[in-house]
């Protein structure tokens, strides 16, 4: 990946976290969250010189809201995305309340030493504990659960190593991939699967891509689409502005 041009890290787009919050609800039913908060900043960096990180939380909402903090390793195992339990991040307070408008720091320290090699990936889990004063959807309550990124950088640096591919299902669609076998995380934020200079797909669904993960995105292909040829994908990461060729695979 050829950086050209940086993009906003995405610890600026707070505003745009706080408008997919309340698209990011754990329900019973429904759609609709119990209340309201947000998270300042929108990812944490954690390493051999920075080993604890805060974070604000803001209630958004008139009635008091109750919050459990959880973390959990974070990998990508055959494209999918997996967590689980970690005692490797201390995080303080672990429940809270915070009041109508109010707002709460949570600390999170890194217990471990870091990989000499390769970053370590986590996420952080504030969930939001119903009470009896929670409004219900349909008689269920409903809990708002928002997660936030935490990476823990090696002693030496590391980088990102994208290789994509393109592959044709039976229906017609088609899956992008992009494979890291770098030592560190990529965000990509959007991009164009290029054809040629008169047919694109473009893609804005944002994913993390970690170190010996996999990330994919389904989408239908335009119609004047090639059936052969290069195929070049063109977009954003916080890295920057990158382009690259990709390989078209059997499906």
């Amino acid at each position: 990946m050829a950086a050209m041009r940086k993009r906003p890290n995405s610890r600026c787009r707070g505003a745009l976290w706080r408008a997919a919050a309340g698209m990011l609800c754990a329900a019973a039913a429904g759609s609709a969250a119990a209340g309201s908060f947000s998270i300042s900043p929108i990812r944490g960096d954690l390493g051999n010189a920075h080993r604890t990180e805060v974070f604000t939380l803001r209630n958004e909402d008139d009635a008091p809201v109750l919050i459990q903090v959880t973390a959990a390793a974070w990998s990508q195992e055959s494209g999918e995305e997996q967590f689980h339990d970690t005692a490797e991040l201390l995080t303080t307070p672990p429940v809270f309340k915070i009041g109508p408008r109010g707002e709460q720091i949570v600390r999170v320290a890194l217990r471990r030493a870091v990989d000499p090699m390769r970053e370590l990936s986590y996420r952080l889990f504030f969930q939001e504990v119903p009470q009896a004063s929670t409004p219900t959807v349909n008689g269920l309550s409903v809990a708002l659960r928002l997660s936030v990124p935490v990476f823990v950088g090696p002693a030496r640096a590391a980088n990102a190593d994208l290789q994509w591919a393109l592959r044709e299902a039976a229906d017609g669609s088609m899956r992008i991939e992009v494979s890291n076998r770098g030592s560190a995380h990529e965000h990509i934020t959007d991009f164009d699967v290029q054809f040629d200079a008169a047919a694109a797909a473009h893609i804005s669904l944002a994913r993390y891509v970690l170190p010996g993960g996999r990330a994919s995105w389904t989408f239908k292909p335009p119609s004047r689409a090639p059936d052969s040829g290069r195929i070049l994908v063109h977009g954003y990461a916080d890295a920057g502005e990158f382009s690259t060729e990709v390989a078209r695979v059997g499906s």
